[in-house]
């Protein structure tokens, strides 16, 4: 009687095994789990360790304490994890790259996170509103994120560290020269060290010798051990190129252009453990940027800024727009420039642009004078006495753009209105009521 009865049970537990992705929590069975505005529940049949939420709400920054999924009761395989997002829903931004989203992660056998462990490109939504699209090669997003309850079907991982095969893998790097006397010193980052700063290895007996036999590049070394399976990238190892936008590129012959190295998609490993990049062509390679921009300490001022040749365009207030605190590039904060003169307090560092202020939102900005930071603006006598001097005479407002370029322009002098603005047509040229050409 002993063995029919555990015969039974063990045939009942197979079944509820094999019927729990079909068997979906409700929302009244999750509710005791939906403590906070989003909650997000998923099955998965295949992780070893335990799985993590990131997102929107830790700003994506994968160092800060992220959230743990736990079992939901009853349910094999389904767990649950719910949370609060400051993330403005609103914000022009945020809609543009797809609302509130966060997205589950597997951490490794160590306990720690990489992103190689995150959902795959197979996972599905079941009910609620939000959308699972697919993202980077092999792993899936899930954006647009509405409060309620979620419910994902993790059908797979992107790579599973339970399956993980780790190798050390010993990387030979030859780097294209900046110029005939310097090189940048590569770094290589990804999902084996959570894609931190790690500076190759110079390794100066092989430099001299290519050196010596005149070909360009220095040679860098390095080993590390990682799983098969993890993405990774180069850049310059530069506390200046930390931020990766000194990345390799390559020429492409028959677009007679230089495109991002490896179309500029991640790298991964292999079973191959000997990896060998001979980029020191500088006919075929190069990085993003060779030249090391100034460094500036970081300081704020009261800046006293002068526009001349100011553009014009109907009833526009010429404003200036950025990144400095009593901004924080918010339309309704931009500082007018009032008979060509603004006065704000920014840091040095501090990026800006100019619009129509009047408008109250982009539509009308201005083209011709590019986003810059305050210290690289045309410098009167020096950002240090916090005086600016700018001139917007190759500058106009989208909105006037289009109509000028449509002015038919004749030999014989005479006046154009153009969105209300008066301009002066001489000799095919045109220009505004201050007698800057403007086309």
């Amino acid at each position: 009687m002993r063995k029919v009865f555990a015969f039974v049970a063990a045939a009942l537990f197979s079944v509820a095994t094999f019927a729990s992705r079909e068997v979906v929590p409700s929302d009244d069975d999750l509710a005791a789990y939906a403590t906070k505005t989003y909650t997000m529940c998923i099955y998965n049949e295949s992780a070893c360790n335990d799985i993590v939420l990131i997102g929107t709400y830790v700003s994506w920054d994968a160092t800060a304490e992220l959230l743990k999924f736990q079992p939901v009761a009853g349910f094999e395989g389904w767990y649950v994890v719910s949370w609060d997002d400051a993330t403005d829903p609103t914000d022009p931004k945020v809609i543009a790259d797809g609302g509130i989203q966060a997205k589950p992660v597997q951490l490794t056998g160590t306990g720690t996170f990489s992103w190689d462990y995150q959902l795959s490109d197979e996972s599905e939504l079941i009910r609620g509103t939000a959308e699972v699209n697919p993202g980077n090669p092999g792993e899936a997003d899930i954006k647009n994120i509405q409060p309620g309850i979620v419910v994902v079907d993790v059908k797979s991982w992107k790579n599973n560290p339970c399956t993980a095969v780790y190798h050390v893998y010993n990387v030979t790097f030859i780097s294209p020269d900046c110029n005939d006397e310097d090189y940048v010193v590569p770094a290589i980052s990804g999902g084996f060290n959570n894609w931190a700063q790690q500076a190759l290895t110079l390794n100066e007996l092989k430099t001299a010798e290519r050196q010596q036999a005149n070909l360009p590049g220095a040679v860098f070394e390095i080993s590390f051990k990682g799983a098969e399976g993890s993405e990774y990238k180069f850049r310059s190892a530069e506390e200046w190129g930390k931020d990766w936008t000194n990345e390799l590129k390559e020429y492409n012959a028959e677009e007679d252009a230089w495109n991002a190295y490896n179309g500029g998609a991640n790298l991964v490993l292999g079973a191959e453990t000997n990896l060998v990049f001979d980029l020191g062509d500088p006919e075929k390679y190069l990085w993003n940027n060779c030249e090391k921009p100034e460094v500036y300490e970081e300081k704020e001022f009261d800046y006293a800024i002068t526009v001349a040749n100011a553009p014009t365009c109907g009833e526009a207030v010429l404003a200036i727009v950025g990144g400095f605190a009593d901004c924080a590039w918010t339309v309704a904060n931009a500082v007018a420039v009032e008979n060509g003169t603004a006065s704000l307090h920014a840091k040095n560092t501090d990026e800006f642009k100019f619009l129509d202020k009047s408008t109250g939102d982009w539509s009308n900005e201005v083209q011709g004078f590019a986003q810059t930071t305050f210290h690289k603006a045309d410098l009167a006598d020096g950002a240090e006495d916090g005086k600016i001097a700018i001139d917007l005479a190759e500058a106009q407002f989208a909105a006037c753009a289009d109509g000028i370029e449509d002015v038919v322009l004749t030999e014989k002098a005479h006046k154009v209105v153009v969105d209300g603005v008066l301009y002066i047509v001489r000799d095919n040229k045109m220009y505004n009521a201050q007698g800057t050409q403007v086309r």
